[in-house]
């Protein structure tokens, strides 16, 4: 399988090319991991990626040129207790520090500046509620911020702010693609709904279920800003089934080639477009340089 990753000098003529925005959803972020398999496969470059919650620890694993193989290898024995340590905390039930262990043993490099395609990370600033995009220096606080839900984990504390998770603000990253320069956004949705219509159990399913409540109202907010959304299927996943990996992988995949050809003719005329620019600059150039002092042609 050929990696698409490259250095940024190289980046700049490999168009077309698309910016993948990648939402949160818990134990359904490893449908991420399907849709960039297909898209691996199928040799679709990608520009730069934005991440919010799950979606910021693959895409910035898959940016920091971490193999695919190895990821999902790794996504496959993940289990809540590898992410979460809880606490007696006035502020959450349980921290994400353990995530810095998966960062350290899955990544390849750690910092927003070493990434081999452009990543940026999106969380929520506590104080003013406004989303921030991380984009340079190191990752994990970052990603640890990203995915700070609300009533289960702290937030996290960068510098004199507290930050939680970035789907409060940005479920799916759309706009934060658009800003790293990404010219056409291919967003991943994983929904905003449990599958379960009974009756909330516990605290975390009332917690999770009014945050889908609000995240129902911001679809226009961040579908504007892209030009396809990808839907995997996975609805009947519970936001902690991690040892169902398998099947989310599968679904992202299989949402992933279903949207492949919109996503070639999105690039196909991306292309066409970038090509009548290059001929009307060449067009320019020539004009320009054939052009007397007195203004006649030469």
């Amino acid at each position: 399988m050929n990696d698409l990753r490259h250095s940024a000098a190289n980046r700049a003529n490999e168009q077309p090319a698309i910016g993948l925005a990648l939402g949160g959803g818990f134990a359904r972020g490893f449908a991420h991991l399907g849709v960039l398999k297909v898209l691996e496969q199928n040799h679709i470059r990608l520009s730069h990626i934005a991440g919010t919650s799950v979606g910021s620890v693959f895409g910035a694993a898959y940016a920091s040129g971490a193999p695919l193989a190895r990821i999902l290898a790794t996504s496959r024995t993940i289990r809540f207790r590898d992410i979460a340590r809880w606490t007696v905390s006035r502020l959450g039930l349980a921290s994400n520090h353990r995530l810095a262990d998966i960062i350290e043993r899955v990544f390849d490099s750690q910092r927003f500046e070493d990434m081999k395609i452009p990543v940026a990370v999106v969380a929520t600033d506590l104080a003013s509620g406004e989303p921030v995009v991380f984009r340079q220096g190191p990752l994990v606080e970052a990603i640890r911020a990203s995915c700070a839900y609300p009533g289960l984990f702290e937030p996290v504390q960068i510098g004199t702010r507290y930050f939680a998770d970035g789907g409060l603000v940005a479920p799916v990253p759309t706009q934060a693609a658009r800003q790293l320069g990404a010219s056409l956004v291919v967003g991943v949705s994983l929904g905003t709904q449990d599958g379960n219509r009974t009756a909330p159990k516990n605290i975390f399913q009332v917690v999770a279920r009014a945050v889908s409540a609000a995240q129902k109202h911001q679809l226009d907010t961040w579908e504007r800003h892209a030009d396809l959304v990808i839907r995997p299927d996975v609805q009947s996943l519970a936001w902690d089934d991690f040892g169902r990996a398998n099947e989310a992988i599968e679904a992202g995949e299989a949402a992933a080639r279903l949207a492949l050809p919109r996503i070639q003719q999105l690039l196909a005329a991306s292309e066409q477009s970038a090509s009548r620019l290059r001929s009307a600059s060449c067009a320019q150039a020539w004009l320009t340089g054939s052009l007397h002092p007195s203004g006649r042609l030469t």
